[in-house]
């Protein structure tokens, strides 16, 4: 039986794509303009900071005004060696752009078209524009929260990494196989390849979501291996099910408890062996695990399990159900301090953006 929420998200996957025939009337105007607007130079406003051979490229859409996490994530980007760049998809009110400048090299404000890799590509043109060459750009944007763990070592295994290209996770869809467009480490021989600028020269920029994650999350990734650039993800769960396996029952039910749903029929089997138990209890944990799995992600779907195997420390803002239960669960695993807690000043975010 097809489920309710697949129904719904074939729906509207066949809203966006019926929205796309009208953005291609627009899309290309709007992309006109914006190329002289950034052509002729986006305004900018230098920070305290000095200029890097590394530099973060920070994308920002807060509209409603810049949230305290944000200026500690340009701080933990300066600690980490970058120049902290902001793109921002906003214009920023004075207040805003002032509290910003004690903690970035300069920031630059664009007209809200193409989602973040419209401000990804305007960012990588203004470097050019400037006669910026830096030997590594760290791209990331604000749909996400960093770091949720007290200390983490997401900067090490990025600089680790041998890949011209490296994100956090390497995503498996069908055959495609892609970064997730959140943050991205680029490296000198990538940011100079000949594919890569044409990625940028060609992108059609829309602000049709379901277009931006084809032409942008995936192209990008398909575009970058085609051209024989190497792209990794330094977090790897896809031996979360045999580590799972070598834990003890309490592991297990905690994993259980802390997991976070959408599909209602693992929901409820999660709530049975929750209440269960006998000699095939743990062999039936484990089948469920590997049922979800099939369909969704671990750092989502088991935030308790996967973030004390990998350390991910990364949390999604998205409205979307997956997101919202992924939050949820990993709050109550923080409560019940199974999971460490972030700094206070994150962890109010998190508790208020569902309020």
């Amino acid at each position: 039986m097809v489920s309710i929420l697949k129904i719904n998200r074939e729906l509207g996957r066949l809203g966006q794509q019926s929205r796309g025939l009208l953005n291609r009337l627009t899309d290309n105007v709007t992309q006109r303009r914006l190329d002289y607007t950034v052509a002729a130079g986006l305004p900018k406003t230098d920070g305290m900071l000095p200029v890097a051979d590394k530099i973060a490229l920070f994308l920002l859409y807060q509209p409603e005004g810049l949230t305290d996490t944000t200026l500690d994530t340009c701080r933990k980007l300066s600690q980490a060696g970058y120049a902290p760049l902001v793109v921002s998809n906003s214009l920023l009110t004075v207040t805003d752009r002032n509290r910003l400048k004690g903690v970035v090299w300069r920031i630059v404000e664009r007209p809200n078209f193409g989602y973040d890799f419209g401000g990804y590509r305007d960012g990588l043109s203004c470097l050019r524009q400037w006669g910026i060459a830096p030997s590594e750009v760290l791209i990331l944007n604000d749909s996400i929260w960093f770091s949720t763990l007290p200390e983490t070592d997401l900067m090490d295994r990025l600089a680790a990494e041998p890949a011209e290209i490296a994100g956090t996770i390497l995503r498996n869809r069908g055959s495609e196989q892609f970064l997730e467009s959140y943050l991205y480490r680029l490296r000198r021989p990538a940011l100079e390849h000949p594919a890569f600028l044409a990625f940028w020269k060609n992108l059609k920029l829309t602000s049709n979501k379901y277009y931006v994650i084809r032409r942008g999350e995936r192209g990008f990734s398909a575009s970058m291996r085609a051209a024989g650039l190497r792209v990794a993800g330094v977090y790897d769960g896809s031996s979360l099910p045999k580590f799972m396996k070598q834990q003890d029952d309490r592991f297990l039910r905690l994993t259980l408890r802390y997991a976070a749903y959408i599909d209602v029929d693992l929901a409820a089997d999660a709530k049975q062996l929750l209440q269960s138990n006998g000699p095939e209890w743990r062999h039936d944990v484990l089948v469920h695990v590997h049922k979800v799995l099939a369909k969704r992600q671990g750092y989502s779907s088991f935030p308790y399990a996967h973030m004390l195997f990998t350390g991910y420390p990364l949390l999604k803002k998205s409205s979307d159900q997956v997101s919202k239960a992924w939050r949820h669960a990993y709050l109550r695993a923080v409560e019940a301090k199974d999971l460490p807690a972030p700094s206070t000043k994150l962890l109010m975010e998190i508790r208020d953006i569902d309020l």
